[in-house]
């Protein structure tokens, strides 16, 4: 099966590439999202560099102690977190509920005197700063508390809390918290010296040995002295009860912790259990703390225009401090103009393209998942890369996938030591919003270009198109299938190449006019010019006949009579078309019954020739307009030429019928078949298909053409083509009815 395309069709399959523009444009901005990746990498390097520059040798943002340590354990040391809820002090805890998940659970004990006991002792807790102060609670599970008793002289012959930490000295201060009821309590200062005597230590980081008699004998109420700046509420619950406290930073120096004394003996008061976060009695065995630096915090604050997220982490990637929020942090790059309201042509841009955008390109999500939200250390090898003392910058995928965060870190030195790193992160939405937008951009401007592009190419080419179609047209109406100029041919006034070929055909159908006109008027030329020769050589044989010849000159005489019959008949044949052609034009056309004329021709036939003919017409009558001579004509060609190839004994058979608007005339004669594909080819002149002519007749193949011209002048078709069981030709005539 055959496909061909139009110039239409082409155009449009060429334009199609025009689409490659768009994927090249598209790569072009991927490239320069890169670039912008790169140069966001750098500048969040800077901004590392130029945050970690302010904190180089201030060792008072650090903590010292905590620094020189090479690993720090979990529980031990501690971390205050930066509390954005105020905190009310009531024992209720509900303020420390959004932190809940960053708490601390002790839940055996570092000291067990009675193994026998079924009361376990646990507790949750956590730290936290807000302003001025450092909070704290522990969630106690305890199945027998025990308070001090009334007019005790002793403070820890029950329940309590001993809470130690080191002073702006650098001494060793405790603390202990022991109340008679539920409700509101000041901390009570132990003595230093009552504290040198006391020889602790630490077996393990699980296990807490005390010398326990020397400790109860002394530490009694009248001995201590009330600290008011530690204050709490004691409140007893369901599984035992909750200590809330707080106390001024200023108290607290590089070292903290606690212990939760316990007793299950109200009468002896002998402590039980002991949980602590680590050594209360020794500063060198104490557990450090982190609170987040105020001086940090003015310094990230003043640099949080930088709409980075910042972390200042200690070497023991611990976070010191952090500003920012990763979910705003999209990187200088994002534009932040005010918007301007749109135009009719960007209102309208946005309804047809906008869903096609959306589909195309990846829009930036701020509501992805921040996996290091609130996180008190970060623990990665980007983090202990960049502690080795080297700027790093990495990439990572949120959890969800949605964003893509880049993180940078350069070190902070104390002299020749990093103390910590400088992290910065940003998300790359700001990057995809300028590319989306650029790609935006460029997909208006290019599918304008496109669309504009391709319709002006298709108008271009329905415009050649046309005129090409009219120029076949016009070829087409101006010669017709006997290659006859039947119409002028207009050339185009046109200069281009399509104008010159209007031109070279007009000028061509006007030679083939002229030659045409002359092979028309050489056959009348011909029979004009040789009828006087053949009328002399005619008389001068009947002349020469008549005279008295030998046999020998009598039959030379003879054939050259046959030989001027037949010439005479050649000339007589060649102007017989170009005389019916002539009378077509002067021809008249009348009503008639096509069924009389042919009961008449037949008979006709009948007493001429020997042949047996057989008609068979319809009862209705079937009229046309036509001329009667010219019809006869046409009958005696197509009658003479079934004898001719009619086998001996076959009757010819006319068949006469009639649909709804044509009369249908057929002759059928039993010969030989039509040769392959000369149907349509024997209908022109001078097309003979019989093998061998007799002596005394002579055939220009110009029967056919002269029933073609009859039937072309009544406007009728004639069509010939073997019968249905290949026995023979039929003919067959389509005249319009009256």
């Amino acid at each position: 099966m055959s496909f061909s395309l139009g110039l239409r069709s082409k155009v449009i399959l060429l334009a199609s590439f025009f689409l490659i523009l768009p994927w090249l444009g598209y790569q072009y901005i991927l490239e320069m999202e890169n670039f912008l990746r790169q140069g966001q990498e750098q500048t969040l390097e800077g901004t590392t560099r130029a945050v970690a520059t302010a904190l180089h040798e201030r060792p008072k943002l650090f903590n010292v102690q905590a620094s020189a340590l090479n690993e720090i354990e979990d529980g031990k040391d501690l971390f205050a977190y930066d509390l954005k809820a105020p905190i009310k002090i009531d024992g209720q805890l509900n303020d420390w509920q959004s932190n809940i998940n960053k708490s601390i659970d002790y839940h055996k004990a570092s000291y067990q005197l009675d193994k026998s006991t079924t009361n376990p002792i646990s507790f949750r807790h956590m730290l936290g700063t807000q302003g001025k102060y450092l909070y704290g609670y522990l969630q106690v599970t305890d199945k027998s508390p025990t308070f001090n008793k009334e007019h005790s002289r002793f403070l820890n012959r029950n329940d309590h809390l001993i809470i130690a930490m080191s002073n702006r000295h650098k001494g060793l201060q405790r603390y202990i918290i022991s109340v008679q009821k539920p409700g509101w309590f000041n901390a009570y200062q132990l003595n230093e010296e009552n504290v040198s005597e006391k020889k602790g230590f630490w077996q393990s980081s699980k296990d807490f040995i005390v010398d326990f008699p020397r400790y109860f004998s002394a530490d009694t109420h009248q001995d201590l002295q009330r600290e008011k700046r530690i204050q709490g509420y004691w409140k007893t619950t369901k599984q035992g009860y909750n200590i809330e406290f707080r106390l001024p930073l200023t108290m607290l120096g590089d070292k903290f912790g606690f212990a939760l004394h316990t007793t299950s003996n109200e009468k002896s008061g002998q402590i039980d259990n002991i949980i602590s976060t680590s050594n209360t009695n020794n500063l060198q065995q104490l557990g450090t703390i982190v609170v987040p630096s105020p001086e940090i915090d003015k310094i990230l604050k003043g640099l949080s225009h930088t709409q980075s997220r910042l972390w200042i982490v200690d070497r023991h990637q611990r976070v010191l401090a952090s500003a920012g929020d990763i979910h705003q942090a999209d990187g200088v790059w994002s534009n932040k103009q005010q918007t301007k309201p749109l135009t009719w042509w960007q209102s309208t841009k946005t309804k047809l393209l906008a869903p096609l955008y959306n589909l195309l390109l990846s829009k930036p999500n701020n509501d992805f998942i921040d996996e290091l939200q609130g996180s008190t250390k970060l623990n990665s090898d980007f983090i202990k890369m960049a502690l080795s003392g080297q700027p790093q910058s990495s990439w990572r995928l949120t959890p969800d996938n949605k964003a893509m965060i880049l993180s940078a870190a350069s070190p902070i030195f104390i002299g020749d030591k990093v103390m910590g790193i400088v992290v910065a992160e940003e998300t790359t939405n700001g990057i995809r919003t300028l590319r989306n937008q650029a790609l935006e951009k460029l997909f208006d401007v290019l599918i304008a270009v496109i669309v504009v592009g391709t319709l002006l190419l298709f108008f271009f080419t329905a415009n050649i198109a046309t005129r090409i179609t009219r120029l076949r047209d016009q070829a087409e109406n101006a010669i017709d299938e006997q290659g006859r100029i039947t119409a002028p041919f207009k050339p185009s006034s046109s200069s281009d190449e399509i104008g010159d070929l209007s031109r070279s055909l007009a000028d061509m159908v006007n030679r083939l006019g002229e030659y045409h006109r002359y092979l028309e008027n050489l056959p009348s030329r011909l029979s004009h010019e040789l009828g006087t020769p053949v009328a002399v050589v005619r008389s001068s044989l009947e002349n020469l006949a008549l005279l008295p010849q030998e046999a020998e000159s009598q039959k030379y005489i003879l054939r050259s009579q046959t030989g001027i019959k037949r010439l005479n008949r050649i000339l007589t044949s060649m102007s017989e078309a170009t005389r019916l052609e002539q009378s077509l034009q002067s021809g008249e056309k009348i009503s008639l019954s096509l069924n009389e004329l042919l009961t008449g021709c037949v008979q006709g036939y009948q007493m001429t020739y020997s042949s047996t003919f057989l008609l068979t017409c319809t009862n209705n009558p079937v009229k046309i307009k036509a001329d009667p001579d010219f019809i006869v004509q046409c009958l005696d060609k197509l009658i003479n030429n079934a004898l001719e190839f009619n086998l001996s004994n076959e009757p010819i058979c006319i068949r006469l019928s009639s649909d709804s608007n044509k009369a249908l005339l057929s002759i059928e004669n039993k010969g030989p078949l039509l040769p392959k594909d000369m149907s349509e080819e024997l209908l022109n002149s001078m097309v003979s298909v019989r093998k061998h002519n007799s002596p005394d007749k002579t055939h220009l193949g110009l029967g056919l053409f002269i029933a073609k011209m009859i039937c072309d002048y009544h406007q009728a078709s004639i069509s010939i083509d073997n019968n249905i069981d290949n026995s023979g030709v039929i003919v067959t005539l389509r005249f319009p009815l009256i």
